[in-house]
């Protein structure tokens, strides 16, 4: 049985979850105080509805319009992943990345690059965040780039990390006679010897 690939959320996605239900909370707050004419002075209720409704109403944009661009990248990503479609792009290396430290330190990407045979135009892309130098675990020079078959923009490296994915084999069997569709059957990382797949 072949388990679904994961694809995280981002900051911006966490930040969605938290915004959107407060948002909502601060907005039928102030709605509530409007209707039932809370406060003393007349002029309260107005002012309870403009905080508490404007305020709730500005968080619950915002933390919606965060998850919904969390959650598109997530659905053009499995998209990407599940049509199957890539381009074996060339490692350029191993990237720090210092602008983010976390408690683990600075993270590493895998740098890709890989030509459009159409364009010429020269594509690159970076895997996700590694904490881990994955120097002398590249087993292969290319890795898989998927292209999203809408927009033909590339999305994401597929890329594994040791720790997790070690003896899961994230690929689907293909089926006989698709036409133009490349999986790839081993990881670009090894770990003691052994393929990680």
């Amino acid at each position: 049985m072949n388990e679904k690939k994961k694809f995280g959320w981002t900051a911006k996605g966490i930040v969605g979850m938290i915004f959107t239900p407060l948002g909502a909370l601060f907005l039928i707050l102030g709605v509530a105080l409007w209707h039932f004419k809370a406060g003393r002075e007349p002029q309260d209720p107005a002012i309870f509805l403009y905080v508490f409704g404007g305020e709730g109403a500005l968080f619950l944009l915002i933390g919606a319009g965060l998850l919904y661009s969390d959650a598109r990248r997530r659905r053009i990503m499995r998209r990407a992943y599940e049509d199957g479609r890539y381009v074996m792009a060339k490692i350029a290396g191993i990237r720090v990345q210092t602008n983010v430290t976390t408690g683990r330190g600075h993270p590493r990407v895998v740098e890709c690059h890989y030509a459009d045979p159409d364009t010429g135009v020269v594509h690159v892309c970076f895997s996700r965040y590694l904490y881990f130098d994955p120097t002398g675990l590249l087993t292969a020079e290319e890795a898989p780039v998927y292209i999203d078959r809408e927009s033909g923009k590339p999305v994401f490296v597929d890329q594994m990390d040791p720790p997790f994915d070690r003896h899961k084999t994230p690929f689907p069997l293909v089926p006989a006679g698709l036409p133009g569709v490349k999986r790839r059957k081993e990881s670009i990382f090894a770990l003691a010897g052994h393929a990680l797949l």
